[in-house]
């Protein structure tokens, strides 16, 4: 067998030694020399020696080698001092047998023969000395003599079979290493393969399926359809989770980092996991609103840490839910992203939380309600969250369910919140959603906390109700602008949501499948339900929620398809057609190269792996040729080769986009609309669906005016209230207007004594919520500098001004009780018998901490 130099790594640690203990016999020798009265000048040379290693070690002067050799040489010189005094020469052996195992740590077995060497030179040389005085050279000396040089002899050979022995077996474990090494890489090199030669063919089942669904009309048809599909798409994603276990595997996983939005993360995230989330389970996605609105790092990395921990934990959930929370910590880097996944499945052992993140792991299948997949997920999780710098922790408990918290650094682009409204001035949310229905009390505490930061992330108030007749009651003294129901709730009086969504936006909360009548005004939102769809629904224009969706289509856009599989070519012309486009194809590089050069192209698809010239090398050559004569048209990487490297390499060699196989349409989309101009895309919208000829006028009819009515405007504008804006917010519905006005005299009371309570108590948290509640009433009814003031006053009670609250407080209760005697209340209807919606079992009413 054929001997190679040992690894370094193994004796790393052998120079220190060798150095520490070479101080320790030079201190010992030192000692000895003084005590002993030997040589001046050599106890002067040891100190110099000492002080000379250690200032080329703490200065990493020279190599490692350089210093060992150094060090072994001056402690062979300080053995050779010491053996040449007459009082040393029986403890030569001693001293030499302990430098001997020293210098085995280093695994050279020159070093073994120095020391040899130098005790039989100290030992010839002592000997001699020896000789002059006969009376010493005696029988006993001798026999003493060979006895210490055969046991030197002796451990300086045991000494080299160690070494030997050690370079045995770490030449037999490092063959063993390069084996290992090999077959993972040819594994890995063969996984990619066959990825990539799997991907075609599922490429082309879930692109023709999706083609054939657009067409079919059939409903028994259309179901074996959407099945083909999904399995194609669930092969896809295994695939995919190959190629990323590989990548992580061999540590060539790479990030590919721009900036994204949370919101679009989630949008796709949401579309993705809808058919595989069980009917019977709830998900919730809570959004925290100090969320940037765009951060930068790997967003696809990003979106698969979401999506395997989401499905591990529908996958082990019988019953309940899983719930999902996202929030951000500011650091000076950017933000600390927080996933914490939480579900209330069969929870883990301490046992199986241990194995969790091995790979192809997967708890006792009989346990879960669905026990496919390759038991890779939470590996790959670990691995991108590593790769991503962060860090992530696993608790669970058996039959209580699982918690997973990741935490990723984020740099921040636009560090505005998530969530934004454009006219939250005008907006007054009602919410018809019962969660008592739940038997899972964390289902319920999930959807409360979601509802809450809903309300505080857009700044909105919304009213909550649980039944239809404290509904009945809130629809009588709120005017509204949109309505959120679930499902169930809008199927206890279908006639009256559909009655209410002719005056005010009607929201239901519902699975996919669910249908709403024909011709119904209604909206149907598809759970799960978050912050990022009701924020678009808010910032829908009322007048636009009849159009159609917006589609993109490219009409005329000339396009050239380039691809060896006729199966891949297919689908692509069928796919882009549905865009409008004008659609070559090419079966190969020369091609595709002779094509664009009797052709003009808009855009260019190019697959990577074909025969003869791969893709990179027919774009550089269609690149060239295009500079010649003006043409600088994008091309696109269209291709199966997904690993993490992929993009950014593709990008790197010139191409202008990258879109992987089977075709995500969403991402193809966004890829045109990066690299198309802008005129030659069109966004189209649906015909919208017909509607009665009578449109709503979403109004109450004026009441007609009572006696006096005038006077009570006047009142109301000696307290500056501007009664014309009051109304107007109303819509112009008096009747709403002097409700609201009679509710808001009949709460002044109760509010009034809290408000003194809690200063008294000097309770500034609670405080803070009852002025913001006056600061966002007094400007619904029309009163802008009652407003303003307690407006002053939640933002001092935020920031702990006590002494601003105690100086303006007295003012603003002053002007809060002219207010309510100016509104007054009805003649004959005593103060006590107006109905009240404060109780938290009728009606919740949930208002936003609106940051100063």
């Amino acid at each position: 067998m054929k001997k190679t130099n040992m690894p370094k790594e193994l004796f790393r640690t052998s120079y220190l030694t060798i150095l520490i203990c070479y101080t320790i016999f030079e201190i010992a020798l030192f000692t000895e020399s003084l005590l002993l009265g030997w040589e001046k000048w050599a106890v002067l040379l040891i100190g110099a020696s000492v002080v000379g290693s250690w200032v080329m070690h703490v200065m990493n002067i020279l190599s490692d080698d350089q210093r060992l050799g150094i060090n072994s040489a001056l402690t062979m010189m300080a053995f050779f001092f010491y053996g040449s005094h007459e009082t040393s020469t029986f403890d030569l052996a001693v001293v030499m047998s302990a430098l001997i195992v020293m210098f085995t740590l280093t695994g050279r077995k020159s070093f073994i023969y120095l020391c040899e060497i130098t005790y039989l030179l100290t030992m010839v040389y002592e000997i001699c000395l020896l000789m002059k005085d006969t009376s010493q050279f005696d029988l006993l000396f001798v026999t003493r003599t060979l006895l210490h040089v055969g046991v030197v002899c002796t451990i300086s050979w045991f000494a080299r079979t160690i070494i030997d022995k050690w370079e045995e077996v770490l030449l037999t474990t490092h063959h063993e290493i390069v084996e290992l090494t090999d077959s993972t890489e040819r594994l890995n090199d063969f996984l990619a393969n066959v990825s990539h030669e799997l991907r075609t063919p599922v490429n082309a089942v879930v692109g023709l399926s999706g083609i054939c669904i657009d067409k079919v009309q059939d409903e028994e048809i259309l179901t074996d359809l959407y099945s083909v599909r999904d399995a194609g798409l669930r092969v896809a994603e295994q695939i995919s989770d190959i190629l990323d276990y590989s990548e992580i595997d061999r540590g060539k996983l790479t990030c590919n980092t721009e900036d994204y939005m949370l919101a679009s993360v989630l949008s796709d995230l949401v579309s993705e996991l809808r058919p595989y989330k069980p009917k019977e389970l709830e998900l919730v996605i809570d959004v925290d609103p100090a969320i940037p609105a765009v951060m930068h790092s790997d967003v696809s990395k990003l979106r698969k840490i979401l999506r395997h921990l989401i499905m591990n934990g529908l996958k082990y959930t019988h019953d309940g839910g899983v719930y999902v929370r996202i929030s951000a910590v500011q650091e000076k880097y950017g933000v600390n992203l927080f996933i914490e996944v939480t579900d209330t499945g069969i929870g883990m052992t301490p046992e199986e939380t241990e194995r969790v993140f091995e790979r192809f792991y997967q708890v006792d299948s009989s346990r879960s309600r669905n026990s496919s997949g390759l038991g890779l997920g939470l590996a790959i999780v670990s691995g991108f969250v590593t790769s991503l710098g962060g860090f992530m922790t696993l608790s669970s408990e058996p039959e209580e369910g699982t918690t997973v918290r990741v935490s990723l650094p984020q740099i921040v682009v636009d560090a505005t919140s998530c969530m934004s409204l454009r006219h939250r001035q005008e907006l007054c949310l009602g919410a018809y959603l019962h969660f008592e229905k739940y038997a899972n009390p964390q289902v319920r505490e999930y959807y409360n906390s979601m509802v809450y930061n809903i309300v505080r992330g857009l700044e909105v108030q919304m009213y909550r109700v649980e039944n239809l007749e404290n509904l009945r009651k809130l629809l009588k003294t709120v005017q509204m602008t949109h309505l959120f129901v679930a499902e169930e709730e809008y199927m206890s009086d279908p006639e009256l949501m559909e009655e209410l969504a002719e005056q005010m936006a009607v929201i239901v909360v519902a699975d996919s499948d669910f249908r709403l009548p024909d011709h119904s005004r209604a909206q149907i939102m598809a759970k799960p339900f978050y912050c990022f769809p009701v924020a678009a629904v808010l910032n829908t224009d009322p007048r636009e929620r009849t159009q159609g969706h917006a589609q993109l289509r490219c009409p005329g856009v000339r396009t050239l398809v380039v691809d060896d599989e006729p199966m891949n070519l297919v689908v692509a012309r069928s796919i882009f057609k549905r865009y409008g486009m004008e659609v070559t194809t090419a079966s190969s590089g020369p091609e595709a190269i002779s094509v664009c050069k009797t052709q003009h192209f808009d855009i260019v698809f190019m697959d990577h792996m074909m025969p003869g010239m791969d893709g990179i090398e027919a774009m550089k050559r269609i690149r060239a040729d295009g500079v010649r004569v003006g043409n600088d048209m994008p091309i696109v990487m269209l291709t199966a080769n997904t690993v993490s490297t992929a993009r950014e390499r593709f990008i790197a060699e010139g191409f202008d986009g990258f879109v992987s196989k089977p075709v995500d349409l969403r991402e193809l989309e966004r890829v045109l609309q990066r690299v198309l101009p802008r005129p030659l895309l069109r966004f189209e919208t649906e015909d919208p669906p017909e509607t009665s000829a009578e449109e709503p006028t979403g109004t109450a009819p004026a009441a007609p005016e009572p006696a006096g009515e005038l006077s009570l405007r006047e009142r109301l504008e000696r307290v500056d209230v501007d009664y014309a804006q009051g109304l107007s917010y109303c819509q112009g519905d008096d009747e709403f207007y002097r409700s609201l006005l009679e509710q808001f005299a009949t709460e002044s009371v109760e509010k009034r004594k809290k408000m003194e309570e809690f200063l008294a108590a000097k309770d500034l948290k609670n405080y803070e919520i009852l002025v913001h509640s006056l600061k966002s009433t007094t400007k619904m009814i029309g009163c802008l500098p009652l407003s303003e003031q307690a407006k002053e006053l939640e933002t001092a009670a935020r920031e702990q001004r006590l002494d601003y609250i105690e100086a303006h407080h007295a003012d603003t209760m002053a002007a809060y009780l002219r207010l309510t005697e100016a509104i007054g209340l009805p003649a004959g209807e005593p103060e006590e018998e107006v109905m009240e919606f404060l109780p938290e079992e009728e009606i919740m009413v949930f208002e936003p901490e609106v940051d100063s």
